[in-house]
């Protein structure tokens, strides 16, 4: 492979990086506005407990209607939850793909290096052995 091979493929795959990086705080916004879904969830909930459990007349009726209340918060909380769930699933799978990217862009910055390092020292041992060539030749035709 040759170095400017692994040059654009270097630039492809950091392109993909980015992308990843991307992927992956789009799924960081999500999980926190899970989050915050879930703590709403929790705080309706909440309200509606402490309206069942207060003090004071109420009526068979309004006892229902908090009931029901406390019932619809309840599967708000645990949807809201199970969505958190998914989010930060999916948030650590694009993690792990944008960690995977970076360590492609990484091993290739690392080849291109070791190769670009090789046709240097290569260079270098064709022009010593050029000049000691004609040292050689130099030095026989002054005897």
């Amino acid at each position: 492979m040759t170095p400017k091979t692994l040059k654009r493929t270097l630039v492809i795959k950091e392109r993909l990086r980015k992308w990843r990086q991307a992927e992956l705080l789009d799924a960081e916004n999500r999980v926190n506005e899970a989050q915050q879904s879930v703590d709403e969830a929790a705080e309706r909930q909440r309200f509606t407990a402490e309206l069942l459990t207060r003090g004071g007349e109420v009526s068979a009726h309004e006892l229902a209607l908090a009931a029901d209340q406390l019932v619809i918060a309840q599967r708000a909380l645990q949807s809201a939850q199970n969505k958190l769930g998914e989010r930060i699933e999916e948030r650590d799978a694009r993690k792990a793909e944008a960690g995977e990217a970076t360590r492609e862009v990484k091993a290739i910055e690392v080849l291109h290096t070791r190769l670009v390092n090789e046709l240097r020292r290569a260079a270098d041992r064709r022009e010593q052995s050029e000049l000691d060539e004609a040292a050689t030749r130099k030095g026989r035709s002054s005897v």
